[in-house]
């Protein structure tokens, strides 16, 4: 119902309207975690909304200005998870954007500045699944993107720090096991990097 209302264009407009309001962004990503989150036909339908209005763009925006702010920390990487999650063309192109927007940097240093806050880490696991899910040659540089941030070692990291919280175990195990794919070059020295962080 929010939805239908224009709840997540207003939520999006608010966010841009105030970045470094730490309350806004934080009730933003909100928002947009509690409307976009499902697998039915209305929450793919949100999910697509919240980027057509630029939602993708203002969770990086926010994740970047408040980079201390647990709650917009959290939450943004909820978001990007939930918006690029789905694999047909539409969820193909969530994903592109939010890379293209800097989201795997900011997942991967929101782990990094987090590493004791089970919530973001959680949520940062689901951020890498959905955004690197895929065997293209953009899901492949988006694998070598979160390698490069650091983000193999965040998420060993997080695992270990974490042991009995199932989802960032589920979700870490996923991220590695996606990141580490691939048999050329970059793919080997990625397994090689989660090898020697532990993982």
């Amino acid at each position: 119902r929010a939805a239908d209302a224009g709840g997540i264009e207003v939520a999006v407009a608010a966010m841009q309207v105030h970045p470094q309001v730490a309350g806004v962004q934080g009730n933003g990503c909100l928002a947009m975690v509690n409307v976009c989150l499902g697998t039915d036909a209305a929450a793919l339908a949100h999910k697509q909304r919240a980027a057509d209005a630029g939602g993708i763009e203002a969770i990086v925006a926010a994740m970047q200005a408040h980079p201390q702010v647990v709650r917009v920390q959290q939450g943004g990487c909820g978001v990007l998870g939930l918006v690029c999650s789905g694999t047909d063309a539409a969820g193909i192109a969530r994903k592109q954007r939010a890379a293209d927007a800097g989201g795997i940097e900011v997942a991967v240093a929101a782990m990094q500045v987090h590493p004791q806050v089970a919530g973001v880490q959680g949520n940062g696991c689901l951020a890498m699944v959905n955004v690197c899910l895929g065997t293209d040659a953009a899901a492949l540089a988006h694998k070598q993107r979160a390698a490069d941030a650091g983000g193999i070692e965040a998420i060993v990291a997080a695992m270990q720090a974490h042991p009995q919280v199932v989802r960032v175990q589920q979700g870490g195990c996923g991220v590695l096991g996606l990141v580490c794919s691939g048999t050329d070059a970059a793919g080997i020295a990625r397994k090689q990097r989660a090898a020697d962080a532990g993982g």
